[in-house]
């Protein structure tokens, strides 16, 4: 399948011939064979960029590829084709949607507003001007089909006039003769629960409008979603840190806490260390890709007091007495009194 000679040289459907020039001009110094002598790619894409410009920088040739892409057509073609859209599709419009952390989490009904390419309402995206003179065209004397050494002897369509065997004499000039322009849009979208930071998410029919009255691209949508302060992800799991005193380290305890489902019970087992992981199951973000949710993960951070009394200091030390444990006892040279 040919590549979209508007995406070749980078540029939209409603660009002017001087910004189709300027595409051209920059891309053919960057993959000339002189300057990539040994690159077989750069010279097969240098090749696509002089087809594409061949193209594009041809008014008449531009607009018979606008109406029907890359593809020949003869007037046979053209006459059983007549039901089908005139224009080309128009390009996909992508453009990134800032959301919550809370709006990932539970999905989320947004309005994305965007600047897109619609038909031109003076002219109905026919290009003309209103009212201007349609005249039978010369080139094809009016019967929208050519006779051409490349075609093999066959009808063709006429390049000068489409096929429609008539010329208009003057251009629109809110579009230039495109059909299209630019105008705001607000278009509703769903964001389903779980979403991820950069994800793609596309709305059918909902992006630029293709020229000649073409059919719509699509609305790519690329998130943006902000950090929390308290959970970090990582795929479909959350992790956070889930501060713990030292008694509760030592003696164990039940506690409630809360997740992005709502409080939940946790049990603390005895001799809890600082630095270790408790995970709580199904308590993480939605998985897009099935049925689910992926786990909470809890990394203990055990709070040492501070700042004590001397009856409190006196505790410990008695503390102290009656626990000797060596935890240095493995590092070699370490002598504990």
């Amino acid at each position: 399948m040919a590549r979209d000679y508007y995406a070749i040289l980078g540029i939209s459907v409603a660009a002017s011939p001087a910004q189709v020039r300027l595409a051209y001009r920059r891309l053919a110094r960057q993959y000339s064979p002189d300057v990539n002598l040994w690159d077989r790619g750069a010279q097969e894409l240098f090749g696509e960029i002089a087809e594409a410009y061949r193209v594009l920088g041809d008014p008449t040739a531009r607009a018979l590829y606008d109406r029907h892409g890359s593809r020949g057509r003869g007037r046979e073609a053209v006459r059983d084709e007549s039901a089908a859209p005139r224009g080309r599709r128009g390009e996909d419009a992508h453009v990134p949607v800032p959301l919550t952390f809370t709006q990932a989490v539970t999905g989320a009904n947004v309005e994305v507003s965007l600047d897109r390419l619609s038909p031109c309402p003076v002219c109905e995206a026919t290009g003309a001007k209103p009212g201007a003179r349609a005249l039978t065209c010369s080139h094809c004397g009016g019967t929208g089909a050519v006779f051409s050494e490349h075609a093999g002897g066959r009808p063709a369509a006429c390049p000068a006039c489409d096929a429609s065997g008539q010329r208009v004499t003057e251009a629109c000039d809110p579009c230039r003769g495109r059909g299209v322009v630019a105008a705001p849009a607000m278009v509703p979208a769903v964001i389903p629960a779980g979403v991820d930071n950069g994800a793609q998410l596309r709305v059918p029919g909902e992006g630029h409008a293709g020229p000649f009255g073409g059919p719509r691209g699509d609305l790519i949508i690329i998130t943006r979603v902000q950090d929390d302060p308290v959970f970090a992800r990582r795929g479909d799991h959350l992790y956070c840190d889930l501060p713990i005193t030292v008694m509760e380290a030592t003696l164990g305890a039940r506690m409630r806490i809360a997740t992005l489902l709502g409080p939940v019970d946790l049990v603390i087992p005895p001799g809890t260390q600082g630095g270790q992981v408790l995970r709580v199951r199904g308590k993480g973000m939605p998985r897009l890709t099935r049925e689910g949710r992926g786990d909470l993960h809890l990394t203990v951070k055990v709070e040492i007091p501070q700042g004590i009394d001397a009856r409190t200091q006196e505790l410990f030390r008695e503390l102290e007495r009656l626990l000797p444990e060596r935890p240095r006892a493995a590092i070699r040279g370490d002598q504990e009194p």
